[in-house]
């Protein structure tokens, strides 16, 4: 009797063990099923002769960007659209991570926990994708880049949906280049510079510079001048403006007008390191976004070693700070909207590219914000003129240079938004060794917009 009774135990703990190893997996398998599914070893999913369709991907308006015909993957019958939305729609071999056919792959081929990769009725609901872009507003925007490699990118800061995203360098699904990967033109193709990439921003950057003086000095900042004859010598080494112009005595306004480093060099030296640091991971450097669930790569800034002359020119934008450009765009929604954003969504349906996130969304006070509002409008109406952009759209933006050296011309950008609430639009413009920040990256947004109008 006892050794019945001892092998009765062990099976009831091993039945015990059973079952709850079986409810483990059972749980794993409704959480990460969709997951395992779509690992590259996959041979149901993605050999030649799979049987998987992937659903159709569609823009805000629901014109077809891709989709499955004859077990191909056909995409839009546009080769200007095709290249301006690679990185977000995706490419047949799903090189590109940040893409909706990557990221979404679970839902495109109808995945579920009860059929898995089945081709069922059940499996066919629900696997088309409409985005909130707009396919000939991407468009408009691939050909501002005009053949330069960059990021551009437009959301409603009310909403969060995303209407433009544009990333090169690219080029078109339909037709893959060959030896992609050993062709200098191709270089960094698979990555998303919207999503996944960080540039030096140049003078975008004096924004969160004068930020920070709202901060030190809230009741005197707008009054604060400084002297500039072109260049100063700061930490035995010297700090230039643009073409060594003088812009004289001026404030703060007046400088941002001028894009004056002279200017704001001074400011952040008399701000000091720490709490120019502070005021920038305030406002979303050294910060992972996201638009959905998916991560851009952090805007940069770490001035514990600088000394007096690199913290001069961190202050204008260079040094070793970078900038992420759907933060910039996140960053101007948020001036936009008394210093807080709306997280940026890809996909009408709350999914992958269109859930909540849990991130802080206050970047900046409200009075630091309607504060950049007035200085970023001051500086459209008065210094790069109102004609550049739609009518009555009260633009306000700031472009910047960022010089990367070793005989490249500059990064260009613009960021800003639109004041008139009829047209809640922020904007992130950024142009790889373009012109100059108003020749290219300005051109370019102005025509973005004024595509966006019509």
């Amino acid at each position: 009797m006892k050794t019945v009774g001892f092998r009765s135990i062990v099976l009831y703990i091993l039945l015990v063990l059973f079952l709850g190893g079986l409810g483990f997996f059972g749980v794993r398998l409704l959480v990460y099923g969709d997951q395992w599914a779509m690992q590259p070893y996959n041979g149901h999913l993605y050999a030649e002769d799979s049987t998987v369709e992937m659903g159709a991907i569609k823009d805000r308006e629901g014109d077809v960007l891709a989709h499955t015909e004859d077990g191909a993957r056909i995409y839009s019958d546009s080769e200007t659209v095709r290249k301006a939305l690679l990185h977000t729609v995706g490419d047949p071999d799903s090189n590109i991570s940040t893409s909706v056919e990557y990221a979404m792959r679970a839902k495109l081929t109808g995945y579920n926990v009860v059929t898995g990769l089945n081709d069922t009725v059940l499996s066919r609901l629900g696997r088309d994708v409409e985005l909130t872009v707009e396919d000939a507003l991407c468009a408009a925007a691939y050909r501002a880049l005009d053949g330069h490699n960059g990021a551009i990118l437009v959301y409603n800061y009310r909403t969060g949906e995303v209407l433009c995203k544009v990333s090169a360098p690219t080029f078109d699904p339909a037709d893959p280049p060959e030896e992609i990967e050993d062709d200098p033109d191709y270089k960094g193709v698979y990555l998303d510079n919207t999503l996944s990439a960080s540039f030096t921003p140049g003078s975008i950057f004096k924004l969160v510079t004068a930020a920070a003086a709202m901060e030190k000095w809230p009741d005197t900042w707008s009054d604060r001048t400084y002297d500039c004859q072109g260049s100063i010598e700061m930490g035995g080494d010297v700090i230039t403006c643009l073409h060594g112009e003088a812009h004289g005595e001026q404030t703060l306004g007046e400088a941002l007008g001028h894009s004056c480093n002279v200017y704001f060099a001074q400011l952040a030296r008399d701000i000091g390191a720490a709490a120019l640091q502070k005021k920038a991971e305030e406002m979303g450097y050294n910060v992972t976004f996201h638009m959905g669930n998916v991560p851009t790569a952090e805007s940069e800034i770490d001035l514990t070693a600088a000394n007096e002359n690199q913290l001069g020119w961190a202050g204008v934008g260079q040094y070793t700070i970078l900038a992420n450009p759907t933060h910039m765009m996140c960053l101007m929604g948020a001036i936009a909207n008394g210093g807080e954003f709306v997280p940026p969504r890809l996909t009408k349906e709350i999914d992958l590219f269109g859930g909540l996130t849990t991130e802080n969304r206050r970047l900046l006070t409200e009075t630091e914000a309607a504060n950049l509002k007035v200085l970023l409008r001051n500086v459209v109406e008065d210094y790069y003129g109102d004609w550049l952009f739609p009518e009555g759209w009260e633009v306000c933006a700031k472009t910047g240079t960022g010089e990367v050296g070793e005989g490249r011309n500059p990064n260009c950008w613009m960021v800003g938004f639109c004041g008139n609430e009829a047209h809640p639009y922020a904007f992130a413009v950024m142009v790889e060794e373009g012109a100059g920040g108003m020749e290219s990256a300005g051109n370019a947004a102005a025509a973005v917009l004024r595509a966006l109008e019509n």
